[in-house]
């Protein structure tokens, strides 16, 4: 399965995030491309040799998604309207906020309006100590996810074509 993670991180937490579920989807074999948004000029090529994308963010100011990944979606969902594949959804933040972690619901509003979203994680500002196994566990349910949606996408173009 091909996999493509595109993050933006402001403090290092979201990309270290963004590393550890790389390493996670590394490690059951699937080939995996990992792009901080700052950078993803060739993004639009790579959604179209993805099976399962990830977005990762942190939560700026008074609970906003950042500039960087708004336009990126944007950019994706309404001026490019590329079909995209289920996505999954990862941030980080800080729960003394009132907002913790709201990215992360941002990305799934817009995101569910267009394609499956599989699951999302947050974490407490950053993955290590006892949050660093997280972002695993993360990536075993998603391919759980993953086996069950191409089932059931299965099933209906089954249902479908036998009518």
């Amino acid at each position: 399965m091909n996999v493509l993670i595109c993050y933006t991180s402001k403090t290092g937490n979201t990309k270290e995030v963004a590393l550890l579920i790389e390493q996670a989807f590394l490690s059951y074999g699937h080939a995996v491309k990992t792009i901080d948004v700052q950078h993803a000029f060739a993004i639009e090529s790579l959604i179209r040799e993805t099976h399962l994308l990830l977005f990762g963010s942190y939560t700026w100011g008074n609970g906003q998604l950042p500039d960087e990944m708004r336009k990126l979606l944007r950019f994706l969902i309404k001026e490019r309207k590329l079909p995209l594949p289920p996505v999954a959804l990862f941030g980080t933040g800080d729960q003394m906020w009132t907002y913790y972690c709201r990215a992360v619901d941002e990305m799934a509003y817009h995101l569910q309006k267009v394609t499956s979203v599989l699951g999302t994680l947050k974490i407490e500002q950053s993955p290590r100590g006892h949050q660093k196994h997280l972002p695993a566990i993360f990536v075993q349910q998603l391919l759980q996810e993953v086996e069950r949606f191409v089932i059931d996408e299965s099933e209906i173009v089954g249902t479908v074509a036998s009518k």
